[in-house]
């Protein structure tokens, strides 16, 4: 297929990879996000790549022609989020003005779950919480936060879920929500920090929308519902056409094929690792390494009760303290691993350790680790590390689970 000039919309992960792909394949990639924030997100991740610029702001329908007809753009690809259903109006309308061949790159939705109540509008899950005068940790984004304002006491009752942006900021504080109610934060998050934060907020409700597995929806179903919490899932609108990421590439003659990471075993004994995290998921990573004797030193304010013990015990080092950048080079550790709650934090290791040729693994973000943290089979004689090569955890556990059963029975 000979070489295109391509505009793909969306500050999504799979507008981000689909934009790197196709622009390593030799095309000519403009990736369009709305925001200075989704701007330095999506350089982050893309980085340097050749052939692939991004551009920031919101694009009228008529800006967007205008920016199709100057361009002259062989084909658009709207990568946008699911429920940004105006925008991708917009996209399918300019597109179909100027003529220029328009695809959609729909993402999957998440498992349907039983114990969960589903609604089509923002409006019918307010009118279930006027019945209920328990917390709600609500993670909808900011712009159809205002029907909430309507509950009874909704600033002490509500603790709201926003992305790190200044107007979205500023618009839930304009609405009345409490200062000390909001979080923050770039996701998609681990079923482990969405339980930390539905018990830090008390929440008895989650309210949330269907945003996939690649969004997160599956860890924070599954955290809400072993907590108890009610969830209140606000469904998406009309089912869409268009294409999945693996037929939208192979329209371009590629095949998504994640860079195979080669299985090397490695001796880490008096090794120095750097884990950045003192929750579930650094603990469990500092589990399997002291199991292999490495010489960990770990940088937290706050760590778990197990960290404490081993700290007492003198087995790791901690840094009590939020991570600094040069905290990678000043302790020159052989592996990185970063496991906070903060995506920028991650980010911000797994770009110190790439700057310093050291391997990572950031939590998180599957794209930008440099290695994976495996799990592990053993006996006396034999020991297996599994991990997946498209995201498929569920698999690698249950794999995991027969490869221990047949290291235990010897293989018989």
């Amino acid at each position: 297929m000979h070489k295109m000039k391509l505009l793909i919309f969306g500050g999504t992960s799979e507008g981000h990879q689909l934009a790197k792909l196709l622009a390593e394949a030799g095309h000519s990639v403009a990736l369009s996000v709305a925001t200075d924030y989704g701007r330095d997100l999506a350089e982050s991740i893309v980085g340097s790549q050749t052939g692939l610029t991004v551009i920031a702001g919101r694009l009228s329908q008529e800006q967007m022609v205008e920016l199709f007809t100057s361009e002259r753009f062989d084909k658009i690809i709207d990568a946008t989020h699911p429920y940004a259903t105006v925008v991708t109006e917009n996209i399918k309308a300019a597109a179909a003005a100027v003529n220029i061949e328009y695809f959609r790159l729909l993402r999957p939705a998440g498992q349907v779950s039983d114990g969960v109540t589903y609604v089509n509008t923002v409006q019918a899950a307010v009118e279930i919480l006027e019945n209920s005068a328990e917390s709600i940790l609500l993670t909808i984004g900011s712009k159809e936060l205002e029907p909430f304002t309507q509950l009874i006491n909704y600033a002490e009752r509500c603790f709201v879920r926003i992305l790190p942006m200044l107007d979205s900021l500023q618009k839930t504080l304009d609405l009345g929500f409490q200062a000390s109610h909001l979080i923050c934060m770039q996701g998609p998050f681990s079923k482990e920090i969405n339980t930390a934060m539905l018990k830090s907020s008390q929440a008895g409700w989650l309210v949330t929308k269907d945003s996939g597995d690649i969004g997160g929806f599956e860890d924070k179903i599954s955290a809400a519902l072993a907590l108890g919490v009610q969830v209140i899932v606000i469904s998406r609108s009309t089912p869409e056409a268009g294409d999945s990421f693996d037929q939208i590439l192979a329209g371009f003659g590629l095949k998504n094929a994640p860079n195979p990471f080669f299985p090397i075993f490695i001796e880490i004994t008096n090794k120095p690792v750097l884990v950045i995290g003192g929750g579930a998921i650094a603990e469990r990573r500092i589990r399997s390494l002291l199991r292999f004797n490495a010489l960990v030193t770990i940088i937290s304010p706050q760590v778990t009760e197990y960290i404490k013990e081993l700290v007492a015990q003198e087995r790791v080092r901690l840094i009590n303290r939020e991570y600094e950048h040069g905290d990678v080079s000043a302790v020159e550790p052989l592996l990185v691993i970063a496991a906070t709650d903060q995506r920028e934090v991650n980010r911000m290791v797994g770009l110190e350790a790439s700057q310093l040729k050291v391997l990572a693994s950031i939590a998180d973000r599957q794209e930008e680790c440099s290695f994976y943290f495996p799990a592990i089979a053993e006996n006396d004689t034999l020991i297996a590390g599994l991990v997946s090569k498209d995201r498929n955890h569920s698999a690698v556990r249950e794999a995991a689970i027969r490869i221990r059963q047949l290291l235990d029975t010897g293989g018989q």
